[in-house]
């Protein structure tokens, strides 16, 4: 079961950031969305969160390809790449609606602005939990396939199958 969540919530997820990352890096979805994307991410540009530390701003219009771009890339791996990637993916972009929400609480912009990334920040999170607990139910063999066979009682050189053919 928690494949089949771990699968819809992937594609769901990784389509959704795909699409968003184009709309930062192009206007031939929607022009309006994008000229707001390119307002907004002036603002955010100037409440980055390592300006604090680091004292540099990134440039507004690099910092939103660079987002853009990372959701679309990270968006692809969520949804169409097995293994360990999906969930490198999904620590980068949970990163990625983070920040947006730490940009929007730093501008006083309210929850109306901040909801859909609080939304997808959960969605991520939940997705992440969902990965870790499949994990800790794995169960975990002390025993490698040799100390089997060995304890088993075949010969080294030879291992143990059940075949019904033999019997």
């Amino acid at each position: 079961m928690a494949s089949v969540v771990l699968k819809v919530l992937g594609i769901t997820l990784g389509l959704f950031f795909i699409f968003v990352g184009t709309i930062k890096l192009t206007p031939s979805v929607n022009g309006d969305i994008y000229k707001e994307m390119r307002k907004t991410y002036i603002r955010n540009s100037k409440v980055f969160p390592l300006v604090k530390q680091t004292g540099w701003k990134p440039n507004p219009h690099t910092y939103r390809k660079t987002v853009g771009s990372t959701e679309i890339i990270c968006g692809a791996m969520l949804a169409f790449l097995p293994g360990p990637l999906k969930e490198v993916a999904n620590v980068c972009l949970l990163t990625i609606t983070l920040n947006d929400i730490y940009a929007h609480w730093a501008l006083d912009e309210g929850l109306d602005k901040m909801s859909p990334a609080i939304v997808f920040s959960l969605l991520l999170t939940c997705r992440l939990v969902i990965f870790l607990q499949g994990l800790a139910a794995e169960p975990k063999s002390v025993f490698d396939k040799s100390q089997l066979d060995s304890a088993a009682g075949v010969p080294d050189g030879a291992s143990r199958v059940d075949d019904k053919k033999d019997q």
